[in-house]
C-alpha cells in the first residue's frame, strides 16, 4: 500500500449527483456539495490532441449532442458540446467540462475526489500521465491525495510510476480472482466491485490484505447500511442525498 493515509466518506457522489443534474458537469459536482457530499467520483479520458477532459462513456451520444468516439475529436470541438440538454431544459448552458476546470472547482469547494481512469489499454499509460500531471499541479499539497482508481491495470502500474504516493484502487464489475497477486503488484488500497458481487466474507478477506472495500451503484439506505455493516469503507451513489 501507498504511503498515504487514506480517509474515506461512506458516501461518494458517483459522478457527483447525477439524479439531480447532468453527470460529470460541473453543475453535478455543484450540486453534490451543496447537498453535503464530502467527495465525488468522476471519469478522466484525453482527447485527440490529449487534453484531459471528464466524460464517462467511449461515445458521446448519450449524455452529448456530439457523435462519435470522444477520443476522435479535439478539445476545441469537445469544449463547445452541449452535455446538459439531454438531463433537462435548464441545463443547455452546461458544456464538457476539462479536467482542469473541474479540480478548480473541487479545490475552491473542498471535495475530495476519486479519479477513474478512463482509457483502453494502448491509451491507458498517457491518460495517466497528461491526466495525473494536471492533477499533480492542481492539488493542494496539504490536503488528502485523490484517489486514482481504473479497471485498466495498465493505468494502474502508470499512477504508481507517476503519481507514487497518492492511493489507488482496482475497479472490477465482479470479485477479483486474483485480488491478493493484483493488489501487490499494483501497490493498491482499495478494490471497487459491483455492491451485487460483494458479500460479507470477500469484504473480510481484502480487508485480510489491507485492502479497503468500496461499492458501487448504491441508491438504497437499507442496501448500504448491510454494506457498511459488512465492512464496506465507501458506498457510490448516483443520490448521495439519501445516504447521508
Amino acid at each position: 500500500m501507498t504511503g498515504q493515509r487514506l480517509v474515506l466518506p461512506k458516501v461518494i457522489g458517483h459522478r457527483g449527483a447525477p439524479k439531480r443534474a447532468p453527470e460529470n458537469t460541473l453543475a453535478s459536482f455543484k450540486e453534490a456539495h451543496r447537498l453535503g457530499v464530502q467527495w465525488v467520483e468522476l471519469d478522466v479520458q484525453l482527447s485527440r490532441d490529449l487534453v484531459p477532459v471528464i466524460f464517462h462513456d467511449w461515445e458521446l451520444g448519450r449524455t452529448s449532442n456530439g457523435e462519435g468516439r470522444l477520443i476522435e475529436h479535439d478539445s476545441s470541438y469537445l469544449r463547445q458540446l452541449d452535455v446538459g440538454s439531454w438531463f433537462a431544459p435548464e441545463f443547455a448552458s452546461e458544456r464538457l467540462p476539462s479536467f482542469e476546470s473541474v479540480l478548480d472547482l473541487l479545490v475552491r469547494c473542498g471535495l475530495g475526489v476519486n479519479i477513474e481512469i478512463k482509457a483502453e489499454d494502448d491509451r491507458a499509460a498517457l491518460t495517466v500521465e497528461k491526466g495525473l500531471a494536471q492533477a499533480l499541479a492542481q492539488w493542494p499539497k496539504d490536503r488528502d491525495p485523490p484517489l486514482v482508481t481504473s479497471f485498466s491495470r495498465l493505468a494502474l502500474a502508470a499512477a504508481r510510476e507517476v503519481a507514487p504516493d497518492w492511493p489507488r484502487g482496482l475497479v472490477s464489475h465482479s470479485w477479483p480472482r486474483d485480488l491478493a497477486e493484483a493488489a501487490r503488484r499494483y501497490d493498491c488500497s482499495t478494490v471497487h466491485v459491483a455492491a451485487s458481487d460483494v458479500d460479507e466474507g470477500k469484504v473480510r478477506a481484502a480487508r485480510n490484505l489491507g485492502l479497503e472495500v468500496l461499492s458501487y451503484v448504491v441508491d438504497d439506505p437499507l442496501q448500504a447500511h448491510q454494506l457498511w455493516q459488512w465492512g464496506v469503507a465507501s458506498v457510490f451513489s448516483d443520490r448521495p442525498e439519501q445516504l447521508i
